[in-house]
């Protein structure tokens, strides 16, 4: 088994990238909470990808997902060695695989020692008079704001200052509480580039017991002469001090003097203890103010995003003589991948779209925009569904990545006669409600936004008095309840076929009851789009 955990990045819609050390011999990649490392992008399979290593190397591999696994902007058909610096690409989310060449950084390896010589509860940490002087002129320098990078920069300063330690680190804790996310060191050698180490019982302390932990003169002590992370360093004094907010442990502050360079007392370890404080508060206003910063900038331009996006989307649906149209948006962020228009030609023919972007959130926005603007240019030059849907495909194929893409469904209603032209570009399928029940119009043909030369087909079907055609984005489909099963097309059908002759406005009404009665409280998870037309 590899010695040393794997370092990882990860980066999903609608989160902040996440670094994460993993230590195992096969590591899973999926949307099931179950897999080693858990991703929340609806294009993933449950189990999508997986890293094994195999023959001193790590090698990924797809594991027959439905939208297939990139390594470096190529789809996997192999098992594949990775090198530290690949990307692996899931659905609307990227790995980046840095095996054990992250800087160095403190390591909790697993050991049962318990050698300490001092540990002190946070709570009974105060320092002297001379020590309070320390703290008062460190307590200053900690008022002025600082983003949270040069924070960090500053706390080791001041404790490579104050204590004139041989290495001391700051290291912030993951998710598991055990293992680190983020760690930032300092070194009196700077030459020096070994990684730190210390015992997971200890850091258990620290983390459990929120004590300060203190090894001291380690080679004097029988008991600490054994400890092989302290022993194997050398080192001679160390404190560990847990950065805490309530009794919340943020992460860790940590500080080693090597073998003949010096030791610690117990008030420094009462001053550090101290430092330890002022860390944790500054860095956690520090991160609330910055949150905060950002969300609101955020938000606004969210909220100009979701301006501009709702102006592409009909104000009202045009008045067709002999027929009942009904359309809604609800995007599950502020802003939606889903797209729909209606537009009455000059001829008095009906053109209607209904799409998808694949993902959420902004970057699907912006390929909706694209979408939008392409689909009111060609459709002024009259032409078949399958044209303009092969039109509006040469258009984005070359400009998107090949993770985004759009499914949807372009048609032509002829008022007189009933008839609809349609071409489906991989959507979900259209419901036909009649008198004998309701059909899905499954044929369909390639996604649009991948392949310059897809061919695309024109069908067609015709709507009699009392018929319905309805049209809706897989945020239907796929909605999930709390076991996290999907409510399928089958349901929507068995819902509408009592719903022969029922206006438009209706059944959108029903289906998104079907919906609701589904997921009860679950929040949704995807954007939801439908559009629907009666002749009446």
């Amino acid at each position: 088994m590899n010695p040393q955990p794997l370092q990882f990045t990860v980066y999903q819609p609608n989160f902040a990238p996440q670094h994460l050390a993993v230590q195992s011999e096969t590591i899973t990649l999926g949307r099931s909470s179950d897999c080693t490392i858990p991703i929340r992008d609806r294009f993933l399979s449950r189990r999508h990808a997986e890293i094994t290593f195999a023959s001193g190397a790590w090698m990924v591999r797809d594991c027959g997902s439905v939208n297939g696994t990139l390594l470096n902007g190529v789809k996997l058909t192999a098992p594949t060695m990775l090198r530290p610096g690949d990307r692996i690409g899931l659905g609307d989310s990227e790995v980046v695989f840095h095996a054990n060449d992250a800087p160095s950084q403190l390591i909790a390896t697993d050991s049962t020692s318990h050698a300490k010589n001092l540990a002190i509860p946070m709570r009974d940490a105060v320092s002297d008079q001379e020590r309070t002087n320390v703290l008062a002129s460190l307590a200053v320098q900690f008022i002025a704001d600082r983003p949270e990078n040069e924070l960090f920069d500053f706390i080791l300063d001041r404790v490579m200052e104050t204590m004139k330690p041989t290495r001391c680190a700051l290291a912030l804790l993951g998710r598991d509480g055990k293992t680190f996310s983020n760690v930032l060191m300092r070194r009196e050698d700077a030459a020096e580039s070994a990684d730190l180490t210390i015992s997971k019982t200890l850091l258990g302390e620290v983390v459990e017991q929120h004590n300060v932990i203190a090894f001291v003169d380690t080679g004097m002590d029988e008991k600490l002469a054994k400890a092989e992370s302290i022993v194997m360093q050398q080192i001679r004094s160390a404190v560990c001090a847990p950065l805490l907010i309530g009794d919340a442990v943020l992460g860790v502050l940590y500080l080693d003097f090597l073998a003949n360079i010096g030791r610690v007392t117990k008030d420094d370890v009462q001053l550090i203890a101290q430092i330890a404080r002022f860390a944790a508060a500054k860095l956690e206003t520090t991160r609330l103010r910055d949150g905060a910063i950002a969300k609101a900038k955020l938000d606004e331009e969210l909220k100009t995003a979701y301006t501009i996006q709702s102006r592409l989307l009909p104000a009202q649906l045009p008045e067709v003589e002999g027929y009942a149209l009904a359309g809604t948006n609800k995007p599950c962020k502020t802003v939606s991948g889903d797209y729909y228009d209606v537009v009455l030609r000059d001829d008095g023919k009906l053109v209607f779209i209904l799409a998808d972007v694949s993902g959420k959130g902004i970057t699907a926005a912006l390929v909706m925009s694209s979408l939008a603007t392409a689909f009111n240019i060609f459709m002024r030059t009259q032409p078949t569904p399958a044209d303009l849907v092969s039109e509006i495909n040469k258009t984005l194929a070359p400009k998107t990545a090949p993770t985004k893409f759009a499914t949807l469904v372009a048609a032509v209603l002829d008022p007189a006669t009933g008839v609809v032209e349609f071409t489906n570009a991989g959507h979900v399928p259209p419901l036909v409600v009649r008198k004998d029940g309701v059909t899905a119009l499954t044929s369909t043909d390639m996604v649009v936004g991948l392949f310059m030369h897809a061919k695309y087909r024109t069908q067609s079907i015709t709507l009699e008095r009392g018929d319905s055609l309805v049209l809706f984005t897989d945020g239907i489909t796929e909605a999930e309840n709390e076991r996290e099963e999907q409510l399928g097309l089958t349901p929507v059908q068995y819902k509408l076929e009592t719903l022969h002759g029922a206006l438009a406005p209706q059944i959108l009404e029903t289906i998104e009851q079907c919906v609701q009665e589904y997921i009860g409280d679950t929040p949704a998870g995807d954007d939801v789009t439908m559009l629907a037309l009666t002749r009446v």
